[in-house]
């Protein structure tokens, strides 16, 4: 039986002391992508899943963003950039990036925020 998850904006018990870990990144340009990443949910068919997720600052650029993904800033923030766009996205936000973006992900502070992954 499928029952409601709880989303903790400081994740399941101990998490949030736990030892940052490299991060996954498209194409690095600088930082430090150490952070962690929990899921609280996923399913294959079709594939997203959905946790909590934190960082340190870094930069990276992706030439074209994997998945779809909705996102809400627990703490911290992210300038997103295209040709002809940028946004800042603080603490209390949510925002939405579609699969096939293709900018930078610049983070000048550590972030924590919820996701939703559609692939």
């Amino acid at each position: 039986m499928e029952l409601p998850i709880k989303f903790s904006p400081t994740g399941p018990e101990g998490w949030l002391a736990q030892h940052d870990v490299p991060q996954e990144t498209a194409t690095f340009i600088s930082g430090t992508p150490m952070g962690a990443d929990h899921s609280y949910f996923d399913r294959a068919n079709p594939k997203y899943r959905m946790g909590i997720w934190r960082s340190q600052p870094y930069t990276e650029f992706y030439e074209s963003y994997a998945a779809d993904e909705f996102m809400v800033v627990l703490d911290g923030e992210v300038t997103l950039e295209a040709e002809g766009f940028a946004e800042t996205y603080r603490k209390g936000d949510a925002f939405f990036v579609p699969k096939g973006f293709r900018g930078y992900w610049r983070q000048d502070q550590p972030m924590l925020k919820y996701y939703v992954i559609i692939e």
